[in-house]
């Protein structure tokens, strides 16, 4: 396929051109014509994209639609190659007649190498003789031209010469040529990835004139304006969309309901009509599916329901009701409860009971991010935000609670530094991510959770008031195992029997070891009970009595005391409590070994130990 034709008035530029395509590594069609036959020329090579020509023929050449047209110039060098010779010869008087664009536009009297030179462009064959005849009667001696002059300035008898195209001219016109084709294949390939683009996104795109007619629309558009499959789109209810200056409403079509959206088209500072999109409703949903499937596939769910919470006990039952009756709401929520009480489970069983459900659950543990990595994990960063930031930027927790629930457990334990910035997000509802300048709105329910006195944090002042009031709109205060000691068998067993299930053998309490495990404090609550389940289900017995209970407690704590227990007095407070069993621990447990038995992150243990007064020798 060769894209480009050299059509030329003359043999010798005809001759000239394939060499010259040859030295430029391309092939090209070239053919001899006058300008009555141009056109029969160019419209037997359908695919030639380009025509390079000079004079009429390219006047001709540029009527055709879909061709471009580059017109072989007269060089410099040439022109003046041609007045050299005639000068030579003692021409003092040189007429230069020819098409207007042989010569780039120029005209008038000229004083060249000591002669008198006349350029006079023309618009057509007739003119161009008549100017010749004119020149010749006005005492001219030589006449340089396009094929109709020099054949007028031969029969008159004057000198004559022929406006000859050389190689210079001609390479010049291949190379704007194939500028040409590259640029039409760019805008080809441009072209085709818009075409693709638009043909592949989810929304019908209708492009509508100001005189409401239809420019342009995509196959999604073609599909909803049309009956059926084999039948031509009808735009008017489109168009009837457009008219009526909304700029988004839902509507029907053909049946299918869709959220029309009419987008002005505006440039040079002014409207040139309309872009209407048009995406089906059905459509939306079935995204909206994938969505929440994908949360299911990053982690992005609650996985516990209420059905999943184990108590018979009167407390749980009316703490089950009131948090049911909370999720009903939109309220931020407080959740009060000791390390191991379940505070994420109900904050997951309230996310799945609520309008939110089919949203994302977002968890996250603020003792467990240092302040600086926190910031941005909560309002995410764009492109270099700052040093090792993730190319391309990160949505913040914020952004992918969207529609859902953000849990944040041990809200405490937030710094001061960003407590401000968390309170104004609370209150206007939007997010800026680290680095940027666009605000992001955001529709989350928060749901928090601590085991400390907040309200006395408040008081101390390292945390702010406002910020206490906000996030404990409502509040859930979770028992410990010690205030239902009525529930502790129930747990215990649930546990037991599904560790016992995964060794292939089943495990039940005597009455001594339900009573046993009552009897105890359970300072780490049911996480310690699952754990002690879970090394219990080890062993061979399938009735488990309250020895073999005490054995492994025993095991677990290696206190002086008989029974396995740390002794602390009753008058102790919970401060106190928890000091006691961090130290005990510590004295016989490395730190990652405390923290997993206690639930806790290492910089939450080391804050507490530094609330002791322990060092980091104490973490051996």
């Amino acid at each position: 396929m060769l894209p480009i034709l050299l059509l030329s008035p003359m043999q010798s530029i005809a001759d000239l051109a394939p060499e010259v395509a040859r030295e430029l590594g391309i092939r090209i069609h070239v053919e001899t014509s006058d300008d009555a036959h141009a056109n029969q020329h160019i419209r037997q090579y359908p695919e030639v994209e380009v025509v390079v020509t000079r004079g009429g023929l390219a006047e001709r050449a540029r009527i055709i639609p879909g061709i471009s047209v580059v017109e072989i110039a007269m060089s410099l060098n040439e022109l003046l190659s041609n007045l050299s010779l005639l000068t030579g010869k003692g021409c003092k008087r040189i007429g230069i007649v020819s098409r207007a664009n042989l010569f780039s536009g120029a005209t008038g009297d000229f004083q060249i190498l000591d002669a008198q030179v006349s350029i006079r462009p023309q618009v057509d064959e007739a003119a161009t003789e008549s100017t010749v005849r004119q020149l010749v009667s006005e005492g001219f001696e030589a006449i340089i031209g396009c094929r109709v002059a020099f054949k007028t300035a031969s029969e008159l008898g004057v000198e004559a010469v022929f406006l000859e195209s050389g190689k210079i001219s001609i390479r010049t016109a291949l190379q704007e040529a194939m500028r040409i084709l590259e640029a039409k294949k760019r805008e080809k390939l441009q072209a085709a990835q818009l075409g693709a683009i638009i043909d592949n996104i989810d929304e019908a795109v209708i492009a509508i004139t100001p005189g409401h007619e239809v420019s342009f629309f995509n196959r999604h558009a073609r599909r909803i304006c049309s009956i059926s499959p084999a039948s031509t789109p009808d735009f008017k209810q489109a168009i009837a969309i457009f008219a009526s200056g909304e700029k988004e409403q839902v509507t029907t079509i053909n049946g299918n309901s869709v959220i029309a959206r009419s987008i002005p088209l505006e440039f040079d500072h002014s409207v040139h009509g309309k872009v209407l999109t048009l995406h089906e409703v059905t459509r939306i949903q079935a995204s909206e599916s994938k969505i929440r499937s994908s949360f299911y596939q990053k982690g992005l769910y609650a996985r516990y329901q209420f059905k999943d919470l184990i108590g018979d006990s009167l407390i749980m039952q009316e703490l089950s009701t009131r948090a049911k009756t909370y999720a009903g709401h939109d309220s931020n929520l407080l959740i009060y409860g000791e390390t191991g009480t379940g505070k994420e489970v109900f904050a997951q069983s309230i996310h799945n009971h609520s309008k939110r459900s089919k949203g994302p659950f977002v968890s996250v543990n603020i003792a467990s991010l240092p302040p600086s990595l926190l910031e941005s994990e909560l309002f995410g960063y764009v492109d270099g935000a700052f040093t090792g930031a993730r190319k391309g930027g990160k949505p913040g927790l914020f952004e992918l609670a969207h529609q859902g629930t953000l849990f944040l457990d041990e809200i405490g334990e937030l710094a001061p530094e960003i407590q401000s910035r968390f309170l104004r997000v609370l209150q206007e509802r939007e997010i800026m991510r680290i680095g940027d300048d666009k605000i992001i709105p955001i529709d989350v329910r928060i749901i928090s959770a601590t085991n400390r006195d907040l309200f006395q944090q408040t008081q101390v002042g390292t945390f702010r008031q406002d910020l206490y009031y906000r996030i404990h709109v409502v509040g859930l205060r979770i028992p410990p195992l010690r205030a239902r000691a009525e529930d502790i068998p129930l747990i215990f067993e649930h546990y037991l029997r599904r560790f016992a299930g995964q060794a292939g053998r089943q495990a039940s309490l005597t009455p001594a070891a339900k009573e046993l495990l009552k009897s105890c404090a359970w300072p780490g609550n049911i996480r310690q009970l699952r754990n002690l389940a879970e090394v219990v289900a080890y062993g061979e017995t399938e009735r488990v009595d309250s020895q073999h209970i005490a054995e492994v407690l025993g095991e677990q704590e290696h206190t002086s005391n008989e029974s396995g227990f740390i002794t602390i007095p009753e008058s102790s407070s919970l401060k106190q409590m928890e000091s006691e069993i961090i130290r005990n621990l510590l004295s016989r447990h490395p730190a990652e070994t405390v923290c997993s038995r206690l639930g806790i992150s290492r910089v939450t243990l080391w804050r507490k130990m530094k609330a002791m007064s322990m060092t980091t020798a104490d973490m051996a």
